[in-house]
């Protein structure tokens, strides 16, 4: 793909000037969420049998040359053959974005595609990696994020280079369905589409639990 990996250009530091090129903005932020979001609705529900990927993430979602992601690498999907309950199945993925259930019991759903998703939406509208081995905390970006939405600091989730650059509450909006994504709750996960009603602003987000959601 003509922009490589969505990994290029999220992790950047906003004054890093010579990687200035690569900062996405708001709209390119938005628009390549929606285009994730709607690749693993087809995966989920446009396509039979079910194909779960089972490792999403930045490294696996490609640009094109209008900066359109794709999802990429289904070296680790797996079909889902069995109807509409979880497959027990060897885990298998990336740390930090697996969901709970999948990495201790290897319990695989559409849910687990999703609680990735909420991750890589935290990723996408902060810039910060899911587990930032800089840090002396190492704190999660699902907790960290929590943490400012829960204090009523949700822009201080925003990258610094798009803080000033979209609406407030859409963006918030945003955050708010990737922490629900990656709730450590399977149950309390929307599907796919109703994430990306969600984004779309087509229906609310539910209120977000007090507890918050923790990456494996």
């Amino acid at each position: 793909m003509p922009n490589g990996s969505l990994n290029n250009h999220i992790f950047i530091s906003n004054d890093d000037n010579s990687n200035n090129s690569n900062l996405l903005s708001w709209p390119q932020r938005k628009n390549i969420i929606l285009d994730i979001a709607k690749g693993l609705a087809y995966l989920h529900y446009g396509i039979k049998p079910t194909i779960y990927h089972r490792d999403i993430k930045a490294t696996n979602i490609l640009l094109d040359a209008e900066m359109k992601a794709r999802v990429a690498d289904f070296g680790l999907a797996k079909q889902n053959l069995e109807g509409p309950s979880h497959l027990t199945t060897r885990v298998a993925g990336t740390h930090g974005y697996l969901a709970p259930e999948y990495a201790l019991y290897g319990q695989l759903t559409e849910k687990s595609d999703v609680y990735s998703f909420g991750v890589l939406i935290l990723e996408i509208m902060s810039g910060r990696r899911v587990l930032d081995a800089s840090k002396s905390e190492r704190i999660l970006v699902t907790d960290w994020a929590w943490e400012l939405v829960k204090a009523g600091k949700v822009e201080e989730v925003f990258h610094g280079c798009i803080r000033r650059e979209g609406p407030k509450g859409v963006m918030e909006r945003f955050v708010r369905v990737g922490i629900l994504c990656a709730h450590v709750m399977v149950a309390l996960r929307p599907t796919i589409e109703d994430a990306l009603r969600m984004l779309e602003g087509d229906i609310d987000i539910p209120r977000l639990p007090v507890a918050s959601s923790n990456a494996v």
